[in-house]
């Protein structure tokens, strides 16, 4: 098999997530830099910092009135802070810094002017220190919630947009797997011209490729096997064709010679001569039989019939059979009813030979033969039972006999089942009720 060029699926798909992370990346620096832009403009022109600064300036009001502090107290001040753990806060009168948390040596805390204070003017608020009214500015991170929510928010969809991406470029890979595991399903139950889509070069196109290969191969090796089966039934049922001229004619002069011995020796050899021959004819019938069922196409069913007419004519005969052998025969629940059943004529005449034929070689004649029908709500079941001749010298049989019930059976759409135990054996022959 000649191996399709591998372009490694690894790759493309790391090279798919590159492009994903590339596109998420460019997605979040975009949102990042907009939405801070847009955030900044929030904090700056509402009165967001305002709101949230009234509530420390209440707290603070409180501190001062409480504990008489004045504008420059900058260790109160500091202490306060600290206690609140505010990032920035500044007191200031007329524009000068009298107070600022980043600087607590004494000589930084003399009243001098500030830029900052040119920035966050619009955000001072009054409070009535101890050596009168000053200007208080209160920053404690209000915004830090709002932008750790923005930044999740926008590396969310960064990541999805990463992972849509990745899954929208992978869809057709996808898709490509689901048909050839269709294809597969259908080569699975039998189909074996499925169509296999042999697409790109890398692992998946190799497996396609592999997989198209694999149903030739199997389509080849089923055609040769049925060519090579339809040979051998030939030659089998040439053979056992064959087979039997020569043996009709051996057992007729078996017979003749029996006839006219009157040596008891050689009476004694040919008997068993002449049971042997029958034993081959027996054989080879059972061999015609097996390699023409399974050659036999597709039979067509006898029409549904009373299971009385259907049935009862050939236990009948199997009845008769076996009595003129020296067996006895019970018959129980030989109830016919209603039920129709559909069988074919010449399996049932064949099947009731064989059992009649495994009756003769393995029965025991002391014990009679067991014939009892059952009724249930889908089946007709018909049981044959007898009691193994254990003082006969066992001859082990092939089983082609009970393999030819069973495949006649099957054709019939019925059953078999053999019952095999120490002294008792039995074979149940199910046949489906016809439902109109």
């Amino acid at each position: 098999m000649v191996k399709v060029k591998n372009a490694n699926l690894t790759v493309k798909m790391l090279l798919l997530l590159l492009k994903g992370i590339l596109i998420g990346s460019i997605v979040f620096i975009l949102l990042y830099f907009g939405g801070s832009h847009v955030l900044m403009n929030y904090y700056y022109e509402s009165d967001y910092i305002y709101k949230a600064e009234t509530p420390y300036v209440k707290r603070l009001q409180k501190y001062v009135t409480e504990n008489h502090v004045a504008a420059t107290d900058s260790e109160k001040l500091k202490k306060w802070s600290n206690k609140q753990k505010i990032s920035y806060f500044s007191v200031s009168r007329e524009r000068k810094i009298l107070f600022d948390n980043f600087y607590v040596e004494a000589n930084l805390l003399k009243p001098v002017e500030n830029d900052m204070l040119n920035y966050t003017w619009y955000f001072l608020q009054n409070v009535k220190f101890e050596d009168g009214d000053a200007d208080v500015y209160i920053y404690a991170d209000y915004e830090v919630k709002i932008k750790l929510f923005f930044i999740f928010t926008i590396t969310a969809i960064s990541f999805g947009i990463c992972f849509v991406v990745f899954i929208f470029g992978i869809r057709k890979e996808v898709k490509y797997i689901q048909k050839l595991s269709e294809s597969i399903q259908q080569i699975e139950g039998g189909y074996w011209d499925a169509d296999i889509e042999v697409r790109g070069k890398d692992e998946l196109g190799n497996l396609a490729y592999g997989l198209d290969q694999m149903r030739k191969t199997l389509i080849k090796k089923e055609e040769n096997e049925k060519q090579m089966k339809e040979y051998q039934s030939k030659l089998v049922l040439a053979m056992a064709h064959d087979l039997r001229t020569p043996l009709t004619s051996l057992i007729t002069f078996l017979e003749i010679a029996i006839k006219k011995s009157t040596n008891n020796e050689n009476q004694e050899y040919i008997q068993k001569s002449y049971q042997k021959a029958n034993q081959i004819r027996e054989l080879t019938d059972q061999l015609f039989d097996f390699f023409l069922i399974q050659k036999q196409e597709k039979i067509e069913l006898d029409p549904p019939a009373n299971v009385e007419y259907a049935l009862g004519e050939y236990l009948s005969e199997f009845c008769a059979f076996v009595e003129a052998e020296g067996y006895q025969v019970i018959v129980k629940n030989m109830e016919w009813g209603e039920a129709k059943v559909q069988v074919y004529h010449r399996y049932i005449g064949r099947i009731m030979d064989n059992l009649v034929s495994n009756i003769k070689k393995y029965a025991d004649k002391e014990y009679p033969i067991i014939l009892e029908m059952k009724n249930n709500e889908n089946m007709i079941q018909i049981d044959f039972e007898n009691q193994k001749n254990t003082k006969k010298e066992y001859v082990k049989g092939t089983g082609i006999g009970i393999q030819n019930i069973k495949n006649m059976m099957e054709q019939m759409k019925g059953e078999s089942e053999i019952i095999n135990n120490e002294n008792r054996y039995a074979i149940v022959l199910s046949f489906p009720i016809y439902i109109e």
